[in-house]
């Protein structure tokens, strides 16, 4: 079977997913690309069915392993992996209404539900309350983002698809326990505060785009962004960085200058979203535009995705134990977030995120 071929059905349902969600479902673009796809399933089947198959970072198109790389079928194995997909089947005798079906849910928060010559294999992470815990699910999560820190101390090529795979086992968390305070993780060592706090910050982003109702492909983008938000820290010295008093002002300094680390690392990985960059630069800055670090344009707004993470980055932060400083509870939390808001975050922001909390009765 010709990739080529393949390849054109990669980009023409990924045309798809990506102007569905543009349009909401709504313009004529979006039946062009999946009739386009529709055309191309012709010469794809093996016998009754054609099968997609993710296997790690790597995509099956029937038995066969597809070796040619290229961003439709990068995006199209980020979009599997994200909905939590490990196998698509179509078999002969789809309709069109089915492939649009099948396009749609990939670009909604619900799963699936299947149609007559569709279906797809979900990934079970840790779903039997019998045989795994979600503190388990969380480890591992905790334990991904351990290596990929550690990965990136020592110089060694990031892995995006560990990446994915870590912001999706966040995601399942979140889809398993609504309390998001129960998901949050202690730091039970002092070294292991950097990605302990990355992890709880992952967390509380994709919280915060879940209950904004945001398209599941744009919270997931943002709970990469939280997860990398300090990722400048491994560019910092040990010394400063594992200090177990407060900096002095030189150090102070020295510290700062990790959100410039962070954003000119990530901007040199090749598919990291720009919105991971934006926040690892930004979510020290200020709504008021104060903070570091400083921008020449002063009028320059924080982006949004900047805001969300700077919110999770402070909550988190206070309600976690350093050698200079004890935890803050959750009230005392709750209201410093408050008195910055205006000036420090943004005050829609802080208030539906407290809102949130109160919801579902974490408050």
């Amino acid at each position: 079977m010709s990739e080529s071929k393949i390849s054109n059905f990669a980009a023409c349902i990924m045309a798809a997913f990506a102007n569905y969600a543009l349009y909401a479902g709504k313009h004529p673009i979006i039946d062009e690309f999946t009739a386009r796809a529709f055309d191309l399933l012709k010469d794809l089947y093996a016998g009754e069915v054609c099968s997609m198959t993710m296997i790690g970072n790597s995509l099956v198109f029937n038995d066969d392993p597809i070796t040619e790389k290229g961003i439709h079928f990068d995006n199209f194995l980020k979009r599997l992996r994200r909905k939590g997909i490990e196998k698509i089947e179509i078999r002969r005798g789809v309709t069109m209404e089915e492939l649009r079906q099948f396009i749609a849910s990939m670009t909604a928060r619900e799963a699936f539900p299947g149609s007559p010559h569709i279906s797809v294999g979900i990934i079970e992470v840790r779903t039997s309350a019998e045989r795994f815990s979600l503190r388990g699910l969380i480890d591992d999560n905790i334990a991904k983002v351990r290596e990929i820190f550690r990965d990136i101390a020592e110089d060694t090529k990031m892995d995006i698809g560990q990446l994915e795979e870590t912001v999706t086992g966040l995601m399942s968390a979140l889809k398993r326990e609504a309390n998001v305070l129960r998901i949050l993780s202690p730091v039970k060592t002092f070294d292991e505060y950097t990605y302990v706090h990355a992890a709880n910050v992952s967390v509380l982003t994709l919280f915060q785009a879940e209950t904004l109702n945001l398209d599941e492909e744009l919270a997931g983008d943002m709970g990469l962004a939280g997860l990398l938000h300090d990722v400048g820290k491994v560019f910092v010295p040990a010394e400063i960085l594992l200090k177990q008093t407060e900096l002095d002002l030189e150090e102070w300094h020295v510290m700062k200058l990790h959100p410039v680390h962070g954003a000119r690392y990530l901007s040199a990985v090749p598919d990291i979203p720009k919105l991971a960059m934006i926040a690892a630069f930004e979510h020290h800055r200020k709504l008021d535009g104060s903070g570091y670090p400083e921008k020449k344009l002063s009028n320059e707004r924080q982006h949004i995705v900047s805001q969300l993470v700077a919110i999770a980055d402070f909550f988190d932060s206070l309600r976690t134990e350093r050698p200079y400083r004890t935890p803050v509870d959750i009230g005392t939390t709750i209201d410093l977030l408050k008195e910055g808001a205006g000036k420090d975050f943004n005050p829609i922001l802080v208030d539906h995120f407290v809102g949130a909390l109160k919801n579902l009765e974490a408050l």
